[in-house]
């Protein structure tokens, strides 16, 4: 009798964790998921510029074609996951009713943003260095398009081509700041600051991974040829 309730108490604990890990889909579902979230979440993240193109009060009516078109792609793109989710899932259109926040963002691709922070949790763990990297390349860009619609047609501004934009990004997030280029409306300066954020983060970051590394090779080679042995196995 107690071997029989101990058995259904680890049975109903292991399946209270599959379902908090989603293991409840086909393996199919769990490594679409895996190989394919990561990507959106850039994906998203790229996007942050078509948001903010709506609060720039630039009037750019040669743009709004762009506009349109990369929001139309975008929407295909979540809309193609969506179908493969919902198929792979084996529940088809009630697994698509049960995820309105993927719904939604076929509709209003922004709303994916949110989803994407969880981008954060990875992006200071260690050996995530590439995936920083790249995360801070996509918000560089944001930056750039971001302040080139902010200062294109305002008075007095220099960034008004998007080459300029991209130049004075990679010399704010650089820290260089040769100040050829500056920002003069208040949205120009405040992607300023959020760049020189980013800027002093990504250089932290890489100054504590390159220590890291150093730290490590000086404590192989100090270390007993048994335990290098180990070591290099273990990698």
């Amino acid at each position: 009798m107690s071997m029989s309730t101990t058995s259904n108490s680890a049975a109903n604990a292991k399946t209270i964790v599959n379902e908090g890990k989603s293991t409840s889909f086909p393996p199919e579902f769990d490594a679409y998921v895996a190989r394919t979230q990561s990507w959106l979440d850039l994906l998203a993240l790229s996007t942050i510029w078509l948001v903010l193109a709506i609060f720039t009060g630039q009037k750019q009516i040669d743009l709004i074609p762009i506009w349109l078109v990369c929001r139309l792609a975008i929407s295909v793109v979540y809309l193609v996951d969506l179908i493969i989710r919902s198929r792979l899932s084996g529940r088809g259109l009630r697994y698509a009713i049960s995820r309105p926040d993927l719904m939604v963002a076929v509709i209003i691709p922004p709303v994916r943003i949110f989803a994407s922070m969880r981008l954060l949790r990875k992006l200071f763990s260690r050996g995530n260095l590439a995936l920083f990297m790249t995360v801070a390349l996509i918000l560089m860009l944001n930056a750039a398009v971001v302040v080139w619609e902010f200062e294109s047609r305002a008075p007095g501004a220099n960034i008004t081509t998007l080459g300029n934009a991209l130049w004075w990004s990679v010399v704010t997030v650089t820290t260089v700041g040769y100040g050829d280029y500056t920002p003069v409306t208040l949205g120009g300066r405040l992607t300023a600051v959020a760049l020189l954020v980013l800027g002093l983060v990504s250089l932290a970051v890489l100054t504590a991974q390159i220590a890291s590394n150093f730290l490590e090779q000086g404590q192989v080679a100090q270390a007993s040829p048994d335990e290098q042995r180990s070591t290099s196995e273990s990698n």
